[in-house]
């Protein structure tokens, strides 16, 4: 029975801290991916704003990632 107990807090504990550490990555990814694409859209050059554009691709998902991260602090707050 201990060693059950003992098992699922450890899962649990390396599932909160993966957790932790991804969302901190996808943070990370979706700050570099935000500033790229402002480089590319401030250029002149028609190519860096097509690829601009198709940064966005990437940073939708990231932003409701972000956004799922964010509510879910806040209902740990509250």
């Amino acid at each position: 029975m201990i060693s059950t107990i003992t098992t699922t807090t450890t899962t649990t504990a390396a599932t909160i801290s993966q957790a932790a550490v991804f969302g901190a990555i996808s943070v990370a990814v979706l700050i570099s991916l935000l500033i790229v694409k402002e480089l590319l859209n401030a250029s002149a050059n028609e190519r860096a704003i097509s690829l601009g554009k198709i940064t966005s691709v990437a940073v939708y998902p990231l932003l409701f990632t972000f956004l799922t991260i964010m509510v879910m602090k806040v209902l740990e707050v509250i």
